[in-house]
């Protein structure tokens, strides 16, 4: 089960384009669960989360119920 805070860090991802700046263990969590992934961007050697297709599934859900 997520967090409020992991809830949060989701729905900031499915809404922004590069985000750099999540706290550690959100970023775990959400990798561990399948629900982010980490791309490397093309001018930079630094990885960005992007939403998997689960992470995308749950994020419907979570607006649905908002």
């Amino acid at each position: 089960m997520l967090s409020p805070h992991e809830i949060a860090a989701l729905l900031l991802l499915g809404d922004a384009q590069e985000i750099d700046d999540l706290e550690p263990e959100q970023l775990d969590t959400l990798l561990a669960h399948k629900l982010v992934t980490l791309e490397h961007g093309h001018a930079s050697d630094h990885a960005y989360p992007r939403l998997t297709s689960q992470g995308h599934s749950m994020l419907e859900a979570v607006r649905r119920i908002r």
